[in-house]
């Protein structure tokens, strides 16, 4: 009995391998058919198609076609696009350390990072590049200009720049500069946000951003010993480096926790990471600020602070991606970026979005349906949490919406032109947390906008266009016409006084920009700090041990 039940066993095992075996001969089959397929087909295309095509150009089409399917991370990168890539990863380049937006056709250098070759050598916010090496930039992309830009380290180029002087006059200045080997600065602002709440601004996860955050952490605690809690904003931060992550997790969490672990079709390349040593303070209150804008490695921190307990997440649910990818090698000095793995955090969640491509026109995740979520529980206070699409924050706040005004101060450079302006006109400011406008500075920039093409719908008017649109298919505008234009001739008139009604959110971007002209980044998120409603949240928690540590308890 006990032999034939062997035997019976062996059998289901050969049965099995036989299948199997079956399975991925008939598996590789259909690859080899459909690539035979599709060369046959290129072929035709080339030979037979009326007008000339470029096989490069059709190859790439197919490409992107073909792993757009995917995911967004999984791309090819031509050889002309590989160093571009490993930019992107490593964080580490030779360059000026500006940043630059097309602005009338020429680009214009919106920031300089203090200390870099461009701010050695008098390069200002503001200046248009006019040439470069004595090449024109008129109608170049920003893609284009940065690739220019960037280089290998103590390679040498020359700025032909253009300089506003005066409120009427120019300058033509040439500046012959070096490139550096730059990293990103991955803490561009830390510091006391009230005299016992400190504040760190991660912005991305390069290298050494663990190192920059733990110095930051420390030495805000050695300078105030009585600090009460610290705020982690992570918004906007993509992510980058996953070793970072764990051992930014680990300057909050205990020795040997888990952090992230990744799973993929490869069992081998299947990955567990746990915190090293000891924390910098395990026990002090924390609170991240994230929003639909933080992903990646940004999620592995917030996630993970959440599943253990160990500090509050506000703002809006993070970006939603959880995908490991790795770089492979291809012919002709291409490479290809694949998705290989998945994020798991320490539940055992995963925050990838359910739907990579369904996103609202922010890139923020879609609404995922209950049905859709699994349910998770915290591992020291069994709280509910959810996977399916990001990290929901334990308090969600409300995202702040610029009107349309504001908006198209914004799109039409306005707020930035002014800033140059003032800097003009002023030599020095105060300290950026002291730094105010005053009403007159206010009247200046609505007579500056008023000499400016400042056209714009407000929202009304835009719901009163679709109406027009809707009653004349239905044939009722005649009727509604004489209504119309006098609804449209109010909204019109009560748009001047739209400048007044939005002065308070002016004067906090006006006041941003110039205290970075004076300050760098620095003074830019210093005082960005001071109007945020988010971050006085943060500071509002901290101060109140009661309302932080209901968020932190088990939902009833």
């Amino acid at each position: 009995m006990v032999s034939a039940l062997k035997k019976g066993r062996v059998w289901i095992v050969l049965v099995a391998i036989a299948i199997g075996s079956m399975s991925f001969a008939d598996y590789y089959f259909d690859i080899s058919k459909n690539i035979d397929i599709f060369s046959s087909l290129f072929k035709e295309v080339n030979t037979f198609y009326v007008d000339d095509v470029e096989p490069s150009k059709l190859m790439r089409t197919c490409i992107d076609g073909m792993l757009k399917t995917l995911d967004p991370f999984t791309n090819y990168y031509s050889e002309s696009q590989i160093e571009n890539a490993r930019i992107q990863q490593g964080g580490k380049f030779g360059g000026l350390g500006v940043e630059i937006e097309i602005m009338n056709g020429f680009p214009v250098i919106t920031s300089v990072t203090e200390g870099q070759p461009a701010d050695k050598n008098g390069i200002k916010v503001g200046d248009v590049i006019k040439g470069i090496d004595g090449n024109p930039t008129e109608k170049r992309t920003k893609e284009e200009i940065n690739k220019i830009l960037i280089g290998e380290p103590k390679s040498k180029v020359t700025l032909q720049i253009e300089r506003k002087i005066s409120l009427f006059d120019t300058q033509q200045k040439s500046f012959l500069l070096e490139r550096e080997e730059i990293q990103e600065t991955n803490v561009p602002f830390f510091g006391m946000v009230t005299p016992d709440v400190g504040l760190i601004k991660l912005k991305i996860f390069n290298e050494h951003a663990a190192r920059d955050v733990k110095h930051a952490f420390d030495s805000l605690k050695r300078a105030n010993p009585d600090m009460k809690g610290i705020v982690l904003d992570l918004r906007g931060n993509p992510g980058g480096l996953l070793t970072e992550a764990v051992n930014i997790v680990n300057i909050f969490v205990n020795k040997d926790q888990l952090v992230v672990t990744t799973k993929g079709k490869v069992e081998e390349w299947n990955n567990t990471f746990k915190t090293q040593d000891e924390p910098s303070d395990a026990k002090i209150p924390l609170v991240i600020i994230a929003n639909s804008s933080s992903a990646s490695a940004s999620e592995i921190v917030s996630g993970t602070i959440q599943d253990y307990d160990r500090g509050v997440i506000i703002g809006q649910r993070t970006y939603g991606k959880g995908l490991v990818q790795i770089t492979r090698n291809l012919s002709y000095n291409t490479m290809l970026k694949v998705t290989t793995a998945k994020y798991y955090i320490p539940t055992g969640r995963c925050i990838q979005a359910i739907n990579y491509a369904e996103r609202n026109a922010d890139g923020s995740v879609k609404h995922v349906p209950d049905s859709l979520k699994v349910a998770f529980k915290t591992i020291n206070k069994g709280r509910t949490v959810f996977d399916g699409g990001g990290i929901d924050p334990d308090l969600v706040l409300p995202k702040a919406e610029e009107g349309k005004l504001v908006e198209a101060l914004v799109a039409k450079n306005y707020i930035f032109d002014f800033a140059t302006t003032y800097t003009i006109l002023h030599s020095s400011i105060d300290d950026a947390a002291r730094f105010h406008l005053t009403d007159k500075d206010f009247d200046d920039f609505v007579a500056f906008v008023k000499s400016k093409d400042l056209s714009y719908k407000t929202e009304s008017e835009e719901k009163l266009d679709a109406l027009k649109e809707a009653s004349t298919d239905e044939k009722y505008f005649d009727a509604l016409k004489e209504q119309y234009e006098v609804i449209k001739k109010k909204l019109a008139h009560n748009k001047e006084l739209d400048m007044a009604k939005n002065k308070k959110e002016i004067l906090t971007l006006l006041e941003d920009e110039i205290a970075g002209r004076y300050y760098y980044a620095y003074g830019r998120v210093k005082k960005g700090n001071q109007n945020d409603s988010e971050v006085a949240k943060a500071i509002e928690l901290i101060g109140n041990p009661t309302e932080y540590n209901e968020l932190l308890s088990a939902k009833k």
